[in-house]
């Protein structure tokens, strides 16, 4: 019986102490979503200062995701053997530094390599909350972390899209940029000075021996062989995926196809992360209290399906109602949050990063991805043939349904439970 499944100690530091640490290094989460998503408000000034195309422009914005995505595993398997604080603290300094290079940047090459650098750098960020979150708050309180955790990339987008856009009207986006740069090295200072790697030996996350340092084929052994991997990977890419890459990029210019000003979209936008954040937290905690995780993953897959359709295929409407829609559109996506769960419960706690990494990074990849397609299937055609633009959203609405029949798949986990006695009632 692995130490999870017996009774553990209460904690031997205030449980005050683990969500200050957790919320410390979430803020990398919201820095890494700030300049993530804000792209898609800044997009229209750097095609023209850089002088791009809208291929061009597809390209650059997912170089960022492209290298995130290809870079959550690695960095799952580090933070489960390095000191987690060290590597969040690290690389959010990396981050500030590089994110000032690339308001140095005058050519789409240097751009793009500026930009997928970014990636590399933010890939500790979600991935490494999701790990302190597990070794410093109670199992039964994860998916809540969780949730705020992704109530907090909301946050982080709503501020990229309208703080970004509300910048623009006053200065340019390279001065911007280097205000976020110095953003990103004084966070980085805090989180070496405040963030520590482990509980105390003893209290109810710290594992009762030493942990065991796993190889890399053997963590690739036991997460490529469990189904729950997959179907959380390919829910995470279905919900996710598209959130990054249909809110990073291709909703503003959407909702400006139906007619919004410029203004209007990105706070049209704006709403949809700010339903998936603030509903994420409540997902978590309506996760924990019910003891169950599936059913919330096939309410979030089978409403992301509906009100994927209704944004894209919904003849013009006035703006209240499609505020109402995009709020509501965020909120299913919230139950993503509860994946992340579903999937450490069914894996040894020693795979936690690496599981983590997994699940986000196909999220990250098809964020990527989704970004580019849509530009090939406009065939160089801006906004201006509403119908044209509705079809190449349509894969939007594609992977939305293969979550659903994801979460369909998947098994029930319970939470805090030991992976040997999920697998003594699977």
């Amino acid at each position: 019986m692995s130490t999870e499944a017996t009774s553990s100690p209460g904690p031997s530091y205030s449980p005050l102490k683990g969500w200050v640490i957790w919320a410390v290094a979430t803020l990398f989460v919201v820095y890494q979503l700030i300049i993530q998503n804000g792209f898609g408000a800044i997009s229209d000034n750097v095609k023209k200062d850089l002088d791009l195309s809208l291929e061009s422009t597809g390209i650059l914005s997912a170089s960022f995701l492209l290298v995130y995505s290809m870079m959550q595993l690695p960095v799952g398997l580090i933070l489960d053997r390095v000191n987690a604080r060290i590597a969040l603290g690290t690389s959010a300094l990396i981050c500030g530094v590089l994110v000032y290079f690339f308001s140095q940047a005058d050519t789409l090459l240097s751009a793009i390599a500026l930009r997928a650098c970014i990636g590399a750098a933010a890939a500790f960020a979600f991935t490494g909350a999701g790990v302190i979150a597990r070794r410093w708050i109670p199992p039964s309180q994860f998916a809540l972390a969780m949730g705020f955790i992704d109530f907090s990339f909301g946050l982080g987008a709503v501020i990229g899209d309208a703080g970004f856009e509300a910048w623009l009207a006053h200065g340019t986006w390279r001065e911007l940029l280097r205000l976020m740069a110095i953003i990103g090295v004084v966070l980085g200072f805090l989180i070496l000075i405040v963030v520590q790697n482990r509980p105390p030996r003893g209290s109810h996350n710290a594992p009762g021996h030493r942990p065991e340092t796993v190889s890399l084929g053997e963590s690739l052994r036991a997460l490529g062989s469990s189904k729950q991997v997959w179907m959380g990977m390919i829910f995470y890419a279905g919900m996710c995926g598209t959130m990054f890459s249909f809110g990073g990029l291709w909703n503003i210019r959407l909702q400006e196809a139906f007619g919004f000003s410029v203004q209007d979209s990105v706070s049209l936008n704006s709403i949809l992360f700010l339903g998936m954040g603030l509903s994420a937290p409540i997902w978590g905690g309506i996760s924990d209290r019910l003891g169950r995780r599936k059913p919330i993953l096939v309410i979030g897959g089978g409403g992301s399906v509906l009100m994927s359709a209704i944004i894209i295929f919904t003849p013009w409407a006035p703006f209240p109602y499609v505020a109402a829609v995009m709020f509501i559109h965020g909120m299913f996506l919230g139950t993503s949050v509860v994946v992340f769960a579903a999937v450490c419960e069914k894996v040894n706690r020693e795979y936690s990063g690496a599981a983590i990494g997994i699940v986000n990074a196909s999220g990250c990849f098809f964020g990527a991805v989704l970004q580019v397609i849509p530009s090939l299937l406009l065939d160089g055609k801006e906004a201006g043939d509403l119908a044209v633009f509705q079809r190449a959203m349509a894969i939007f609405t594609v992977f939305h349904v293969l979550a659903f029949i994801a979460a369909l798949c998947m098994q029930e986990t319970r939470p805090g439970w030991a992976r040997e006695q999920q697998e003594e009632d699977d």
